[in-house]
């Protein structure tokens, strides 16, 4: 069994502080990358979104990687039902050297579930 390293680096006092269950679900959505899931890791995201296709894409060329990301929260907006975040992202792939990238994207709630409406830049997983 392999051993995949997974951080999510929660806001400082001076950081952003999006709610739990958005923590919660971006936890969950790194974890199946780690995981070398594609499907668990496009399922977190709105198949309408613009760029899905191209997401699609690198979730697939990942799919036999090791991935490591880390995550802070830079800035959240939003209410119970759609949160838009700054991302300070650190992703790894088997080791090589770290993308490091100021992502931002858009969580909304979609019936009981929430998903990625909008990722920016979507080429930040390629390999």
């Amino acid at each position: 069994m392999r051993l995949a390293v997974l951080f999510l680096v929660f806001a400082l006092a001076s950081r952003a502080e999006p709610p739990q269950a958005v923590k919660e679900f971006l936890r969950t959505a790194v974890e199946a990358l780690a995981d070398q899931d594609p499907n668990g890791f496009l399922d977190h995201f709105d198949r309408n979104m613009p760029g899905f296709a191209k997401l699609r894409e690198e979730a697939a060329a990942l799919a036999d990687s090791d991935v490591e990301s880390t995550i802070e929260f830079v800035s959240d907006e939003g209410n119970d039902t759609r949160v838009d975040m700054q991302l300070d992202w650190v992703l790894r792939i088997n080791g090589g050297r770290p993308k490091h990238e100021l992502v931002t994207c858009r969580v909304e709630k979609q019936g009981k579930k929430w998903k990625i409406t909008e990722f920016r830049p979507v080429e930040f997983f390629a390999p």
